[in-house]
């Protein structure tokens, strides 16, 4: 394993999914005055699409995969050299560390890393390529607790997301959403963050109107900021739009994919208390990094009776104090009682991201 100069030069691969990008830009943030450069990975050639899930794959990355299987560094260098449309000086600069999230960019990270000889970083488990290769292999808990070879000394285990959302980001964004929106003086404010279907769970126009029905009763007390997801369906959005029209205790609304900007970290540091749906680590990781108190309320399942290894996240999370939990089992008729719950608790601080640098940097130092 290469070591790091002290002023570390970072190379972030960026596959066009904005999850994997806040992932792999976090874990870079985090380090001690970082070099950063985000290189996006655009591959030539056909592609395919996944069930219940946006977005296309490249069908060439399986063939440099079978390169890194095989550890043919130089050939799989020749072949991505092909295969990127652009280049950008990539293998004539100086990197001390490649970050990637995901399976796509998996065997790119390897690649790369390898030719130039960089410390490879690689966020989540990749879907051929043997985690042993990569120098560190951030892996999130559900994840873990699946792998076959637990004890691989480059693996570092999350529980939440890493992401981009520190105090310093927070404060700037509180003034940026605060320039145009009234904050009432009189009341606390609870941020709603809606996420989407996928292949385990259904956010439904009957569930958002269930939630709605509850958000009424507090609207004496409480006023309310909004976000969907780009995997919020559409006719969701659509009730969502008219149930909250003219009503002046939703402050600020926006809809990703429809809204022509974005203020999301800004709903996270203006809100008391934060509501998010639990079909997305990602956001249920957000919201706890930013320090408030975290409701995640429990959504509709494709398969009602089958245990998800999501679940065992969310039980970590409640357990060690990060977030609260509203099983949709429940009803939504509770969630009023259960927001008087989280108003008495201390709640932790997520920090995934400072945790995975402070780990690679002892090892590295």
């Amino acid at each position: 394993m290469q070591k790091a100069r002290p002023n570390l030069q970072i190379l972030v691969l960026n596959d066009g999914f904005k999850g994997n990008l806040n992932q792999s830009l976090g874990i870079a943030q985090a380090f001690p005055s970082p070099n950063i450069k985000i290189f996006d990975v655009h591959i030539k050639g056909p592609s395919y699409h996944l069930p219940s899930r946006k977005g296309v794959y490249p069908l060439l990355c399986k063939l440099l995969s079978f390169l890194c299987v095989l550890r043919l560094w130089r050939y799989g260098k020749i072949l991505l050299k092909y295969l990127l449309k652009e280049q950008d000086g990539l293998w004539n600069k100086r990197y001390d560390i490649v970050i990637s999230a995901g399976s796509i960019l998996s065997p790119v990270n390897l690649i790369i890393s390898k030719n130039i000889k960089a410390l490879s970083v690689n966020i989540m488990v990749p879907s051929v390529i043997p985690l042993k290769l990569f120098d560190f292999a951030i892996i999130p808990y559900h994840d873990f607790v699946r792998l076959k070879n637990r004890k691989l000394k480059n693996i570092i285990v999350t529980l939440g997301a890493p992401n981009c959302i520190t105090d310093k980001m927070l404060e700037s964004e509180r003034k940026r959403l605060s320039a145009f929106i009234t904050v009432p003086e009189n009341k606390e404010v609870i941020g709603i963050l809606i996420g989407g279907n996928d292949q385990n769970y259904r956010i439904s126009v009957g569930w958002v109107d269930g939630l709605f029905k509850e958000l009424d009763v507090l609207k004496e007390r409480y006023s309310f900021i909004l976000t969907t997801s780009r995997r919020t369906d559409s006719q969701v959005i659509s009730f969502i739009q008219k149930r909250i029209e003219g009503d002046a205790a939703f402050i600020y609304a926006e809809f990703p994919g429809y809204s022509e900007y974005t203020c999301y970290p800004g709903i996270l540091s203006l809100c008391d208390y934060v509501f998010v749906t639990e079909d997305s680590i990602n956001m249920i990781s957000e919201a706890a990094t930013s320090g408030r108190p975290v409701l995640v309320l429990g959504v509709e399942r494709k398969k009602k009776d089958k245990q998800l290894v999501f679940d065992k996240t969310l039980e970590k999370l409640i357990e060690k104090g990060y977030a609260e939990y509203l099983p949709v089992s429940n009803g939504m008729n509770t969630l009023v009682e259960k927001l008087k719950e989280i108003k008495n608790r201390k709640f932790n601080k997520l920090s995934e991201a400072e945790q995975c640098a402070r780990k690679i940097l002892k090892i590295i130092q």
